[in-house]
């Protein structure tokens, strides 16, 4: 390849960064004049060549390391950034390459005019600049070297964002980019001559550490992941490789590392362990943890399985918000916990519905034990419970009880067994004897995988069931209905989807909503349910359709129906009867059951072969696990309010986890929904983690069916000004620059956070400061960045603690 065709290479490769940022609505950004310095010497075509080759070699390593950072595929290119991560963490790639392919070009201009005289220099010119750290003299320049300009090698390594390390075959450290230093501490004269072992410390893994000497004393490539400690003796995790380097005789000269810090990755994974094993919001173990401690439990007689609920929790919800109830949740499940006994377990599944295990049960004495653990467990309803602002409640509890049967099934038929004792008690309202009721031997067993054809369900039976205040045998009957809550596209403000929310209607008392009915339904009718709720949902489409208007709709799906064999068939009967196409219909998967027979695994893949589209509901919570999540054929994931909601009590930690799902969305192709968005706080937040859709009360109520086209005429979605309201919002915006270690963009005069530190932080705050310094060099942004992360979530859980819905 000559100079001429060098040339247009180099065109080439620009017009590639200008489509690229094209597509992305950008421009590149004018490069610095490279023609105002000395001028330079004519290099020879060989060297250009080169030059270009680690142009591109830098640029790669760099979109590399960015993919990385979001979950993407190594190989991902620029296009694949542009759609799966922030335009701030992968565009100063393409300004840096756009600026060394300028570069490049004022030498190829000299090349050219150097080829046409006739005095193009030698392939191998003396390089004129100093030698690289650690010198010819200790082999650092060569046999087996690239004959590259020093200065632009050096460039290369210090621009790479991930640590760099070079040492000589005897492991003694020769060089050390600015990344390596950055995230060590160290100095590179600190390093120098060093051996690597600077880093270990009392927790790096011996085994590891064996392991990576035998592999470079084989000569072969190590990677690995080991904890190492910087100088100030904090730790951090190191994804580490080391590859050798030989000569032409293929003797070892060197050893290349490539580190990098995935502490943040390393406790995220901790955290998503827990998290698919505990609830969010109590701390308790969720579904998956009573089953996994379960499979450890002997059979019946020896456990028996209680099912606990409030009687006023959903008045404690209704009268003074969300937050108070999750407050109630909290502190109930400490008190329970206090006092069981060291060998009983206590789990939450949903709701206020609480599982607990009682070991050690005996035939002879069984009543007499259950007594005693409930007595103990009675003193956590003996006190009022504060729920904030002065005000407390006096908590009701009750508890169904049954013997444990093991078995594949035995989890569903204990708990429907518990269930239907704790219904006993609640259809005995006041007159009930005591709080809690042991199932008889003799207690029905869960509904057969297939049964006869479904019936209707009789809401007002439901109602008494569950424990409605209008329940008594003479209770009127009910009327199913539905009311639709939008869910709004966060980048748009758009709403084309709309979830349908069921709702039983008796006359003269307020609407019964799927809290209070849903769990006492039998098999048969929580069918009846879905279809009917199904058929109203597609008759609302199909009436908008007529008038012009096209949404989608979504409509909630329990496990148990997936047991019928018919229950692809209904779905499909229903789209043709009323002339939607299957794409419009999202079917919810709810968190209240296993999937585990192959009837329901058949009739999801049905589904989505049908067309229809498959959601995961309340990801966190019950069944809706990350194990679920990984092997059943979803298209969108919604994830859960209780989880949202810890943005307010545990801002940092819970936005580490939701970016985490969010960018696992992006690189699995699912839309996600984060759910219970009730106040601006939390919808601002949310719009700056860039998910998808989002739906909560402070976006939109559920609304009457005809009140819904109304209602999209005028919305206006918050945030459409870019602008930043609540300290929980600033926290955000800044916390997404802070864990890539990432300066500000743009100028300070317009960054948004700007504006709200001025409106808040008062004249004198450090928080103007440390902002000043996220404008500037990453060097000097990391340490201040941490403290503004600090500042602005105290700041936004006291923002929540005194308004007006704590």
């Amino acid at each position: 390849m000559g100079i001429t065709e060098l040339t247009v290479t180099l065109w080439q490769e620009r017009r590639v960064l200008e489509e690229l940022l094209a597509a992305t609505g950008q421009a590149l950004a004018p490069p610095r004049n490279s023609a105002g310095g000395p001028a330079e010497a004519p290099r020879a075509e060989s060297d250009l060549r080169k030059e270009l080759g680690l142009i591109r070699l830098a640029r790669d390593v760099e979109m590399a390391a960015v993919a990385r950072e979001w979950g993407l595929g190594p190989a991902t290119g620029l296009a694949g950034l542009a759609a799966g991560a922030p335009t701030d963490s992968w565009r100063w790639i393409l300004d840096s390459h756009h600026q060394a392919l300028t570069d490049l070009e004022v030498r190829l201009r000299a090349g050219r005019t150097a080829e046409a005289r006739g005095t193009t220099p030698p392939a191998n010119p003396v390089p004129e600049e100093p030698p690289r750290p650690g010198g010819p003299e200790d082999g650092a320049g060569g046999p087996g070297w690239p004959e590259l300009p020093d200065s632009l090698l050096g460039h290369a390594l210090h621009a790479v964002s991930e640590g760099s390390l070079i040492t000589d075959a005897a492991q003694r450290i020769v060089y050390a980019n600015a990344a390596f230093t950055t995230i060590t501490g160290y100095t590179f004269e600190e390093l120098l001559g060093k051996n690597c072992r600077i880093l270990q410390g009392p927790g790096s893994d011996r085994e590891t550490l064996a392991a990576l000497s035998s592999r470079l004393e084989r000569g072969e490539t190590f990677r690995g992941t080991i904890l190492n400690y910087r100088k100030n003796g904090s730790p951090f995790w190191n994804a580490l490789t080391v590859s050798p380097l030989r000569d032409d005789d293929g003797r070892i000269t060197h050893f290349v590392s490539v580190q990098r810090d995935i502490t943040a990755q390393v406790a995220l994974q901790e955290e998503l362990r827990f998290l698919a094993l505990h609830d969010p919001l109590t701390g308790l173990p969720n579904r998956s943890g009573l089953e996994q401690r379960l499979d450890a439990a002997p059979s019946a007689p020896e456990v028996a399985l209680g099912v606990i609920r409030f009687d006023n929790f959903r008045q404690v919800n209704d009268t003074f918000g969300r937050e108070a109830g999750d407050a109630l949740l909290c502190e109930m499940a400490r008190r329970l916990k206090s006092n069981l006994r060291s060998t009983d377990f206590l789990a939450r599944i949903g709701g206020d519905e609480f599982i607990l295990l009682i070991t050690g049960m005996h035939d002879a004495g069984s009543h007499r034990q259950l007594e005693s653990v409930a007595a103990r467990l009675h003193r956590a309803v003996e006190t009022p419970v504060p729920l904030g602002g002065g005000n407390s409640i006096d908590v009701e509890m009750i508890m169904g009880l049954a013997l444990h049967r093991g078995g594949p099934e035995g989890f569903d038929a204990s708990r429907r067994r518990a269930a239907a004792a704790l219904s006993d008690l609640i259809s005995h309202g006041a007159e009930r004897r005591q709080w809690w009721n042991l199932a008889g031997p003799d207690d029905p067993s869960p509904v057969p995988d297939t049964g006869p054809p479904a019936t209707a369900p009789a809401p007002e039976a439901a109602a008494r069931r569950a424990g409605n205040p209008l329940a008594g045998p003479h209770a009127p009957v009910g009327t199913l209905s539905l009311v639709l809550q939008p869910v709004v596209d966060l980048r748009t403000g758009r709403v084309d989807l709309l979830e349908a929310l069921a709702r039983v209607n008796i006359d003269g008392h307020p609407p019964v909503g799927p809290a209070d009915f849903l769990p006492a339904l039998a098999g048969h009718e929580v069918d009846q349910l879905f279809r009917d709720g199904l058929e109203q949902a597609l008759s609302h489409l199909s009436r908008w359709d007529r008038a012009g208007r096209s949404f989608r709709i979504s409509v909630n799906l329990s496990p148990t129906t997936l047991l019928d064999p018919a229950c692809t068939g209904w779905v499909a009967s229903a789209l043709e009867r009323h002339g939607i196409t299957p794409d419009r219909l999202v079917l919810e998967l709810l968190e209240t059951g296993a999937i585990t027979s192959p009837v329901q695994a058949a009739a999801l893949s049905n589904l989505r072969a049908l067309g229809v589209c498959l959601a995961m509901d309340d990801l966190g919570s019950g069944y809706s696990s990350l194990q679920r999540l990984s092997v059943l054929p979803f298209n969108a994931v919604k994830i859960d309010g209780a989880l949202t909601a810890q943005l307010r009590t545990r801002p940092v930690r819970t936005l580490t986890i939701l970016a985490t799902l969010i960018q696992l969305g992006r690189d699995l192709d699912w839309e996600v929904i984060i759910e219970g968005l009730e106040d601006a706080a939390l919808t601002e937040a949310a719009r700056i983690l860039a998910p998808p859709y989002g739906q909560g009360y402070f976006l939109a109520p559920p609304l009457e069916p005809e009140d819904v086209p109304a209602w999209i005429e005028v919305f206006a979605p918050p945030g459409a000004d870019g602008g930043l309201e609540t300290f929980l919002g600033a926290l955000a915006y800044t916390w997404q620059f802070t864990r890539l270690r990432s300066p500000h963009p743009g100028p300070q005069a317009r960054c948004p956070l700007t504006a709200f530190l001025n409106a808040h932080a008062g004249p004198g705050s450090p928080a103007l400061d440390w902002h000043g310094l996220q404008h500037g060099p990453a060097k000097d942004a990391s340490e201040p960045g941490a403290r503004l992360v600090d500042w602005l979530a105290d700041r936004s859980i006291e923002e929540y603690a005194r308004s007006p819905l704590h």
